[in-house]
Parts: structure tokens; C-alpha cells; sequence
């Protein structure tokens, strides 16, 4: 990257990132990666999950939970980690991603190829999102460039 003189880069911000993990598609990409006594233990936490409504004093019946991991510990950052580990990559840019923040970089020294190369990247990972039923708030997704050229 020394030689690259100019970085175009998207900061994706996931929207409701554990909310939106689909326990199936956590469960099929786990038990790949995971041995199969923490897949067993990670399995019978995401099926037992479930929830009531309570309000004056009345309960609604028990629903099952099909999505979302725990927020506000150290257990939803990983299970969502598990849940991307195939986020798809390209030989063109870079990825960058910390437990549900991803930047996407592509750096080179002809500032009219680097979007094209974003671009085709980018639409791999919108059908990947599409596909694990992750949504990206636009809104909240900055786009940066930036350049090593004095004067630019």
C-alpha cells in the first residue's frame, strides 16, 4: 500500500447489529467452526430463548425467539462474529471490521479506478447482507476519500 496514493473507503454501520442475527443461519455457520460440545451449549441457549409480554399485571403466552443475541455483554459482539465470519472479500480492497463495524478500503494510485473497484465490492456484499438478513442504515454509513498528493 506504500505506493497507493489516493483511499476511498464506506464506514457500513449495521442496523440493529444483534438484533438481526438469525439464530438458524448463526447455528449453520457455527457448527463449522465451533466444537461440538460449546455448539451443543451454544444451540440449546439460542432454542430455549423465549418471551412473554407483561403489562397490568397480565402475562401474554411464550413466544419463541428465531433472531437476535444478548446486547450489552461480552457474548452478542462474538456471537455476531460468528455469524460473519464469510463476509465476502475482494483482491481489490481491503476489509476492515470489528465486531459489527466494517470499513470497506480501496486505495491505488489512480483516484478514477479505486470507486470501481469499491463498487464491484460493494455489490458483493450487499447480496452476502441480503442473503444472512443483515441491513445496513445508509443514513449512518459515512463515505471518506483521501489522498497522500499535496494540493488535493
Amino acid at each position: 500500500m506504500e505506493n497507493q496514493q489516493y483511499c476511498t473507503a464506506p464506514f457500513l454501520d449495521v442496523s440493529q447489529t444483534f438484533d438481526k442475527v438469525w439464530h438458524r443461519g448463526l447455528l449453520f455457520k457455527s457448527k463449522r467452526i465451533l466444537p461440538s460440545n460449546y455448539f451443543k451449549l451454544l444451540k440449546s441457549y439460542l432454542n430455549e430463548s423465549q418471551f412473554e409480554t407483561k403489562f397490568n399485571g397480565e402475562s401474554s403466552s411464550r413466544f419463541h425467539i428465531h433472531s437476535g443475541v444478548p446486547q450489552g455483554n461480552f457474548l452478542g459482539p462474538r456471537l455476531y462474529v460468528l455469524y460473519t465470519p464469510d463476509l465476502a472479500t475482494s483482491r481489490e480492497t481491503t476489509l476492515g471490521t470489528f465486531a459489527a463495524d466494517t470499513a470497506i478500503f480501496a486505495t491505488l494510485e489512480d483516484p478514477t479506478i479505486a470507486p470501481f473497484n469499491l463498487r464491484g465490492h460493494l455489490h458483493i456484499i450487499e447480496k452476502w447482507l441480503k442473503k444472512c438478513k443483515i441491513k445496513v442504515n445508509e443514513s449512518k454509513s459515512p463515505h471518506t476519500k483521501c489522498t497522500l498528493r499535496k494540493g488535493h
